[in-house]
């Protein structure tokens, strides 16, 4: 029992470390603990006073003392894992937090912090029952809410990341991570102009922050608003230029406007900051990849594999580029490590079927493509390729089912198209089968036209004037989003008319 002058002195001990005062508190507590070993309100007090200056390893080991003494402390298991985590000490930190909620299941702060653990650990579904258990014991528990909205995000889940976003801005509207993440939820979701407004909401309170800077003009790419993604992005690199990101998100935006001596440029900036970013030989290889320059895009691609050999992107990159360049025994081997690395890829699987296709070994490439299709099933050329597959194997309503499905994903691919006039030929549907090869040669028609004034655009990426030619002729075949598109990259590159054409396209899109 504590005495009088003890309880009196460890009053005064708590007040200096209130104040701040740590080393006049670590006379007074040193001074209970030379009368009484086991006190043990003043061993934690003399632990975090020590830990307040710094002396973490003095901290472990006073309230592992006091552990020692009474075990049942939650709080007391809570600060050491406290301390533990900010030293990186993960596993040992994750132990103590067990701990706190050993002793109080019903400790909101134990759950949260043992979720934020398992979370790091990427061990996401017991992150989701802890941080879910925290709530429960305090419903305005709002970091735990975010945490569970940034799980979601990473799981694709973006309604479930939105719910619990959505609650945390609710509970703590003055937070904005809160809002950023809401932001990115939407965004996710498809809901690309709510998550501008959020980001936007973010940064008219705050607007020196980079990355919010270069979410946004990632959202203002998705609208392909091609000024204002160019903009925020180069706010961001301008607020932060050591962000490899920020370089590949500018990089992709020039690509995707075809210009490749732009993103290029760009990349070999990102590279001048550091060389061992996988990442950046991705990007190089897919801009020589898009140029049908195989050979440079695997160069990059094997540079990726080197820096980063448990990523399965650069092997995957490697298997598509290898297919293209008919060398299918090295794209397999490739697309094989890709799989191995990523269990559950559709892409990879997308791939591996083209290969067996290649290869005419139809039964592999019917398992690889259905796997694609469970995998990746808004991907319309998966569901052409699972198509072709059964004409392969002669079994024409299979066939068409699969290429159906593919040409409600993508109604203007020809390929598509005259797959299935083909189909149903062989299924007698003749007058169905004049329909679809109407629309293959119209389609192709127009695909050989923009496909020319593509390659121009590439030798000529300044000249707006082809751009628009492109534009008028996606329009003009009931292609309006392709067309508007198209009309913005022309407008960003300075082209009046191009206005125009947009405010005419989107009243017509509107009505």
């Amino acid at each position: 029992m504590q005495t009088v002058f003890a309880q009196q002195s460890i009053a005064d001990g708590l007040k200096l470390l209130e104040e701040k005062q740590y080393n006049k508190a670590i006379k007074i507590f040193e001074e209970i603990l030379n009368n009484d070993q086991t006190n043990i309100t003043a061993i934690n007090a003399l632990a975090e006073a020590q830990n307040k200056l710094g002396n973490t390893p003095g901290a472990i080991q006073l309230y592992k003392r006091s552990l020692k003494i009474q075990e049942n402390q939650p709080d007391t298991w809570l600060a050491l894992g406290n301390v533990l985590y900010y030293e990186k000490n993960i596993k040992p930190a994750l132990a103590a937090y067990k701990g706190a909620v050993k002793h109080s299941q019903d400790f909101a702060r134990g759950h949260n912090n043992l979720a934020t653990i398992y979370k790091e650990l990427d061990e996401n579904d017991l992150a989701i029952v802890h941080f879910e258990k925290a709530i429960e014991l305090d419903d305005s528990y709002s970091r735990a809410m975010r945490n569970l909205g940034d799980i979601y995000l990473k799981k694709g889940n973006s309604v479930k990341a939105i719910y619990w976003l959505e609650r945390a801005t609710q509970t703590e509207p003055e937070s904005l991570y809160g809002w950023f993440w809401l932001g990115r939820a939407h965004v996710q979701n498809g809901e690309v102009n709510k998550g501008l407004q959020y980001y936007l909401k973010v940064l008219a309170q705050k607007p020196d922050l980079p990355q919010v800077h270069h979410h946004l003009g990632k959202a203002y790419f998705e609208i392909r608003d091609y000024t204002n993604a160019i903009k925020h992005v180069q706010l961001a690199l301008k607020k932060n230029p050591a962000i490899i990101p920020f370089y590949i998100t500018m990089s992709r935006i020039y690509a995707h406007m075809q210009q490749e001596t732009l993103a290029l440029a760009t990349l070999q900036d990102a590279l001048a900051i550091n060389r061992n970013i996988a990442a950046i030989y991705i990007e190089r290889g897919n801009i020589h990849k898009s140029g049908s320059r195989y050979e440079d895009a695997l160069k990059q691609y094997k540079l990726a594999t080197l820096i980063s050999p448990d990523d399965w992107q650069g092997y995957y990159k490697q298997g598509v580029v290898l297919y293209y360049l008919s060398r299918m025994e090295e794209a397999k081997e490739a697309l094989t490590k890709a799989n191995e690395i990523s269990l559950d890829n559709g892409m990879v699987f997308h791939f591996r079927g083209l290969v067996a296709l290649a290869e005419n070994d139809l039964k592999t490439a019917e398992e690889m493509l259905r796997k694609a299709s469970e995998h990746d099933s808004k991907n319309a050329d998966v569901w052409f390729h699972y198509g072709q597959t059964y004409m392969r194997l002669e079994q024409y309503e299979a066939a068409k089912i699969h290429l159906l499905k593919s040409v409600e994903l993508d109604p203007n691919n020809s390929e598509t198209l005259y797959n299935l006039g083909q189909v149903y030929k062989k299924l007698s549907q003749h007058a169905t089968s004049r329909e679809y090869l109407r629309k293959f040669k119209n389609i192709s028609d127009i695909e050989e036209r923009s496909e020319v004034l593509s390659t121009q655009i590439r030798m000529h990426p300044e000249n707006s004037s082809l751009r628009l030619q492109l534009a008028e002729l996606y329009e003009q075949n009931g292609q309006l989003d392709r067309a508007l598109m198209v009309y913005k990259q022309a407008a960003y590159i300075g082209n009046a008319e191009a206005e125009k054409k947009i405010e005419n396209l989107l009243s017509k899109l509107n009505q």
